[in-house]
């Protein structure tokens, strides 16, 4: 019995199938050609799409803090099972269900406003719901909470990084050095009344 030849999909045709989707939300940037985004303040939330060794694609949707240290994510969302994975064959005729599902799901709301506060909120429910303790969104969280002037909630979560670190069991990674730092100059900058130009100054551009 011979083997299924299944072709993974190509950048060519993720682009193609992306600009379905590019026309149906005019007003977001495009980023590294089948990425969507839009940004408000320290915040950018972003649509990715996702070629697969499958012959399928997969969109997910991820909130960046550009206040924090480099590639802190929060709200990492991927669609129900679904419309997880889109195949090649099935993108015409389902393309138009999948932004309806994004629209449904991905948090915060893509056809809403992005709003700095509704982030916030959103981040510290997602920690309570799905029991998420990482150095990543304690320091988004941090520098959040920090930007809206919460500057107790935000000193929570910077001893919170520094206890995560603690308890690693082993030489912190260079990145989590980063992190380290990061809290320690923003619980500086907290106590001497300048976390707000703090993170102005290290905010990344969009």
């Amino acid at each position: 019995m011979s083997s299924i030849n299944i072709k993974p999909l190509t950048k060519m045709e993720l682009r193609e199938f992306f600009a379905n989707y590019r026309s149906a939300f005019p007003d977001w940037q495009v980023k590294h050609d089948v990425t969507l985004a839009r940004a408000n303040g320290p915040v950018k939330q972003s649509i990715c799409f996702q070629a697969l060794k499958s012959g399928a694609y997969r969109p997910s949707c991820s909130i960046e803090i550009l206040c924090a240290p480099p590639s802190t994510r929060i709200l990492g969302n991927w669609l129900d099972i679904k419309h997880q994975q889109i195949d090649r064959r099935e993108h015409a005729e389902k393309w138009p269900r999948v932004v309806t599902a994004m629209e449904k799901q991905f948090q915060p709301a893509i056809r809403s406003q992005l709003n700095v506060i509704d982030v916030l909120r959103l981040g510290e429910e997602e920690i309570k719901v799905k029991q998420i303790d990482n150095i990543n969104n304690s320091s988004g969280l941090a520098a959040l909470n920090a930007y809206v002037d919460n500057t107790a909630r935000a000193s929570f979560w910077c001893d919170r990084i520094e206890e995560q670190l603690k308890t690693r069991g082993r030489e912190p990674a260079d990145w989590e050095i980063l992190h380290a730092h990061f809290a320690l100059q923003l619980r500086h900058a907290i106590q001497n009344g300048m976390h707000r130009t703090y993170l102005s100054e290290n905010t990344r551009i969009a």
